[in-house]
């Protein structure tokens, strides 16, 4: 190999190398975003079979980091770690069906509303709890629900004298519904239905919603650029074609779970 066609070699591949840096380099540079939930509320926030997070609040956060060119890391946490994690900057958003409450504006930044909830309620059998009327008139009744849930400080704030038990997760407070040793669990549509279902025996719904919960993202009340971003992206999504995509991949399962497809959770009425 002669001298020129040696040199004529080296010079391009040190270019690929240097193109192959540039490149790294810019994968390595690309901001992420991490967008706090806790993944235990199908349809919602959950994992599919293979321990990956999938629900609609993973398909809102990923076409949002998709209109913001960001790339999405899900971190999954308890829900009453969620705003701890907020404040500490683990997390740079909150995206887990969270009610926008008076409280909770006093740690945390709220998006504009994006869904609705509709807040049933789930009640023990042999709880003395039958009717929408005894939520909130019967004297002692037990609450039960994960801890910071809206739903536990409107208990505090309207029932007669009630007892409040928190614990770290759905799951746990079910179970303490079905044991007996609460009478009720306010929750979204989708997971009183489900819950029920599970537990045909023991659990009833109360189908008269206790309450229509906005549902906004949380940021760090001192990150207004982002917060804004969050607001433009929610008046966009139905020209952006979001909320079609989810009904297209969820309308069939949220029929399965409480009768009513998306669109029952974009309004407020």
């Amino acid at each position: 190999m002669n001298f020129k066609k040696s040199k004529k070699i080296m010079i391009i591949t040190m270019m690929i190398a240097i193109v192959f840096t540039m490149i790294s380099c810019e994968v390595e540079q690309e901001e992420v975003l991490k967008v706090g939930m806790e993944l235990k509320w199908p349809a919602f926030e959950s994992m599919d079979t293979n321990g990956d997070p999938e629900g609609i609040s993973v398909m809102i956060a990923e076409e949002l980091g998709a209109y913001l060119g960001m790339k999405v890391e899900i971190v999954d946490l308890p829900f009453g770690s969620l705003i701890p994690a907020l404040e500490t900057e683990k997390i740079d958003v909150i995206i887990a069906s969270m009610s926008i409450t008076e409280s909770r504006k006093e740690k945390i930044a709220f998006s504009d509303p994006y869904m609705y909830f509709k807040i049933l309620s789930i009640v023990n059998k042999n709880s003395d709890v039958k009717t929408y009327d005894d939520i909130f008139t019967k004297e002692g009744v037990k609450f039960v629900g994960p801890k910071s849930f809206a739903t536990l400080e409107m208990a505090k704030e309207k029932a007669n004298n009630p007892e409040i038990l928190e614990f770290d997760d759905k799951a746990t407070a079910s179970l303490e519904l079905v044991s007996g040793n609460a009478d009720i669990f306010m929750v979204d549509a989708a997971s009183a239905v489900s819950i029920s279902r599970n537990y045909p025996e023991e659990l009833m719904v109360i189908y008269e919603p206790v309450d229509v919960s906005p549902i906004g993202m949380g940021v760090r009340q001192n990150d207004t650029e982002l917060l804004e971003k969050l607001n433009e992206f929610i008046s966009k999504r139905e020209e952006l074609g979001v909320n079609e995509k989810i009904a297209t991949e969820y309308d069939d399962v949220l029929n399965e779970l409480v009768g009513k497809g998306f669109e029952f959770y974009l309004y407020e009425n």
